[in-house]
């Protein structure tokens, strides 16, 4: 798919560079790698409008956008026909501490090429990648071989590239390249950082970086997701597929039914689910009226900030397992007064209702009735609704289980943009 964007970008007269990882768009690799391209500050500007142009003619999506800073964006594209996701970090300039490296004219007026793919000039590459590596906690020795072989293909404008923007340390980190000392690099990484040219930021960048964070709060990058079903149905086994796929999110957390984080994990162990007597109509409203108090504070405090991390929250039940399985849960005040009291809880983006025949779900797992297994798989057939609430069946392969699931969290992460 990244050819066929870099092929795009060329037909409609897009300007655009490949940062660094080139040589990655003609291996396998690719396929969990982000791909850095720099455009021109007023095509960064209207990329989302180009995206959607660029997935209407080959039937992708848009599933996911970070505004890391005013002039980067990452960008997640997503095809269902090949389950390809498209990793894009998108950037207007190539700066730090607003202090940009090279103009326009520079990067663009004297392009080069890797076989058909537009790449930065070797000193320009240098200094970029140099830069962005000691800047993150990988900086390791096959990263300072790639960088150095570079310093020495064009030494004297990498040096005149260290010079303009490290007053300080630029000759110092030429000695390290030159004498291919490695521990230098590695020892003096906030010292050199430190020695960037810090450039006055202006009135609007402010502006427009200061309404970048306030989006990201009010509209989380980040999506809540539960599984619903009987023992046996495969929750964890569908969950634990999902978390191993190509997922176009920062992290991963993981609740068990409630929003809270467990005191220890015996609490989310349950062998024998219906040992116990109901509660009586009372004690079991009670119950109800501290679950929502349980959920509310749980979201406001654990799930909110998570979402704004960019987080793929999932939860392995959730409150309307009460609904199916009052037993599980001691509840005998009666569903209508369970299902009232969902109003009232804080809901996850989308539920993933794992039922099939219960014969076969028995077959799995016996620690209930078979009559009582009916019950539930009824009950949480009746939950569906095809919007939220999304029947899976699970009397097929995992692998296409968990195919089915991503493809509807795609669908409606799409929805968002």
């Amino acid at each position: 798919m990244i050819h066929d964007f870099l092929k795009y970008l060329k037909s409609i007269s897009i300007d655009y560079i490949v940062s660094n990882g080139y040589k990655d768009l003609y291996i396998e690799v690719l396929k969990t790698n982000d791909v850095d391209i720099l455009i021109k500050k007023t095509d960064f500007k209207k990329i989302e409008t180009i995206l959607k142009a660029f997935c209407e003619i080959e039937n992708c999506k848009i599933v996911q956008i970070y505004h890391q800073e005013v002039f980067a964006k990452n960008i997640f594209l997503y095809k269902e026909a090949t389950e390809e996701i498209l990793n894009l970090d998108l950037y207007g300039k190539l700066h730090k501490n607003n202090n940009e490296f090279f103009t326009e004219l520079e990067i663009f007026g004297q392009k080069k090429y890797y076989k058909e793919v537009s790449i930065l000039n070797t000193h320009q590459e240098f200094f970029y990648y140099f830069i962005k590596k000691i800047s993150k906690p990988n900086f390791s020795i096959e990263v300072f071989s790639y960088i150095r072989n570079l310093y020495l293909e064009d030494q004297n404008n990498c040096d005149s590239a260290l010079r303009e923007h490290l007053k300080i340390t630029g000759e110092s980190i030429s000695s390290a390249f030159l004498n291919d000392d490695f521990y230098f690099i590695e020892n003096n990484m906030e010292i050199i950082l430190s020695d960037l040219d810090k450039k006055n930021v202006t009135l609007n960048y402010w502006i427009n970086d200061k309404l970048r964070i306030l989006k990201r709060i009010l509209k989380p990058t980040g999506i809540s997701i539960a599984f619903l079903g009987p023992d046996g149905s495969g929750k964890t086994t569908i969950i634990n597929g999902l978390l191993n796929s190509n997922l176009p999110f920062r992290r991963t957390d993981y609740f068990h039914l409630k929003p809270i984080y467990p005191k220890n994990k015996s609490e989310v162990v349950t062998s024998n689910p219906h040992q116990y007597e109901p509660y009586n109509v009372f004690k079991s409203i009670a119950k109800l009226i501290y679950f929502v108090w349980q959920y509310n504070i749980g979201w406001i405090k654990n799930i909110i900030p998570l979402k704004i991390k960019s987080s793929l929250v999932i939860f392995d039940r959730y409150y309307d397992d009460l609904i199916a399985d009052n037993k599980r849960y001691r509840y005998g005040g009666g569903n209508y007064m369970a299902i009232f009291f969902r109003v009232f809880i804080k809901k996850p983006k989308l539920y993933f209702i794992l039922v099939t025949d219960p014969d076969i779900i028995y077959k799995r797992k016996q620690e209930v009735l078979f009559s009582e297994l009916q019950n539930q798989v009824e009950k949480y057939r009746e939950l569906a609704d095809g919007k939220r609430y999304f029947e899976i069946d699970v009397n097929n392969e995992p692998n296409l289980i968990v195919k089915r699931v991503n493809s509807i969290l795609m669908k409606k992460m799409n929805e968002r943009y």
